[in-house]
């Protein structure tokens, strides 16, 4: 048995928009901003090339520093990004944004060192690969949860 397909429509577009823009957005605050910026940073995964360090932050989750090790430290650079989370949703696009401006002593932002690895940072920690490189992406469980949520907001899950 075989079937052609000779026409077709949408009943209010509108609502599969806002199904799949509502699905994203939370996709971006709950699964990106809450979860897994949190395990990027909080995970021992990171490489390092020195001896393990004893960290100064009396805060800091882990006190002793090896290889691997996370990349939190003093929080600054994550709750930077973090908390510089914007969502909007303008007439051809819904979109979400980080900007990782957390400075040095100096003054300095730093983020750009480590995650290229560039300065004291020896080891690049690309914290953001999996989100903004098509095949990391393609790959990810990032991405299961993000099909996740779009397949519960229409009802197909």
């Amino acid at each position: 048995m075989s079937a052609i397909i000779i026409g077709g429509s949408f009943s209010n577009p509108e609502k599969l928009i806002a199904k799949l823009v509502e699905a994203f957005k939370d996709w971006t605050e709950q699964d990106i901003n809450n979860d897994y910026w949190r395990e990027q940073f909080t995970t021992p995964k990171w490489k390092y090339a020195g001896e393990p360090t004893r960290r100064r932050n009396p805060a800091a989750l882990i006190k002793d520093a090896g290889n691997p090790r996370d990349i939190y430290d003093y929080g600054d650079l994550y709750k930077s990004g973090k908390e510089s989370y914007k969502f909007s949703v303008l007439p051809d696009v819904a979109e979400a944004n980080w900007r990782w401006d957390a400075t040095n002593k100096q003054g300095d932002y730093y983020a750009y060192y480590v995650h290229e690895g560039l300065g004291t940072n020896a080891e690049p920690r690309k914290w953001t690969e999996e989100l903004s490189v098509p095949a990391e992406f393609e790959a990810s469980e990032i991405k299961k949860k993000l099909l996740a949520k779009i397949k519960t907001a229409m009802g197909t899950k």
